[in-house]
């Protein structure tokens, strides 16, 4: 492994096991080095290996196996594999599904919602912008899913929150992959507080209009994240 000589941050970790896993440098079904073997090879601290690997578990790349350890997985996704680039799936077509469902949850979310809802929603808000001030990489993927799959579950419509896991679940990747990268990540903070602020206002309207406005920009990362990709020469 390669030390990282300045102090280091999560995604770092993520990127440098991610690249070795890639490369065929750990096998499908290898056991990752230890926790503290991984610590003494990267130079950072436990927390960071700790947060890398459960990156990596959510991209599909690594299986954590409790009282065994962490195994690079059987059959790893190769990366340029990613679900919104198979079987003809594009990106705009994901994008399209998530703006139906999730501007009219939005929409009946805020006529619908309780204070206590509300403050819940505000919490988790609060948490995704601690996660984004620190850069904790599981957190910010955890309180972005959060607070997207809380709208939903306000509405109370039983169909629209089934749309949503399955979304949710095809989702998850791109959200690894967007918030590996310092420029993308931050740009979730103020559309956040923006729908956040019209729940508290009642605007229901607007609500809409800015989960929309949300949604365009994910829907541009997306498509960023797939040149990017393309554009990267072989090794």
């Amino acid at each position: 492994m390669k030390e990282i000589q300045r102090v280091s941050i999560t995604d770092t970790v993520v990127n440098e096991l991610k690249e070795m896993i890639e490369s065929g440098q750990f096998a499908p079904g290898q056991k990752l080095p230890t926790e503290s073997e991984m610590c003494q090879d990267l130079k950072v601290s436990r927390t960071c290996v700790r947060e890398a690997v459960r990156v990596l578990q959510a991209l599909g790349l690594v299986e954590i196996l409790p009282g065994k350890g962490s195994f690079v997985s059987k059959t790893p996704i190769d990366a340029r594999e990613r679900w919104y680039e198979a079987s003809g799936l594009d990106s705009s077509d994901f994008i399209e599904v998530r703006m139906a469902i999730e501007t009219l949850s939005t929409k009946l979310a805020i006529r619908k919602a309780t204070k206590s809802q509300i403050e819940k929603l505000k919490k988790i808000h609060e948490s995704f912008l601690a996660a984004s001030e620190s850069h904790n990489l599981s957190d910010l993927i955890k309180y972005d899913e959060r607070f997207h799959t809380e709208i939903v579950n306000i509405t109370g419509n039983k169909l629209l929150m089934n749309l949503n896991r399955q979304l949710t679940v095809a989702n998850r990747r791109f959200r690894c992959e967007s918030f590996t990268n310092d420029e993308i990540y931050k740009k979730a903070v103020v559309p956040h507080t923006r729908i956040l602020e019209c729940f508290i206002k009642k605007d229901a309207e607007q609500g809409r209009k800015e989960m929309e406005k949300h949604l365009e920009i994910t829907r541009e990362t997306m498509i960023y994240l797939v040149e990017a990709k393309e554009e990267k020469p072989e090794e």
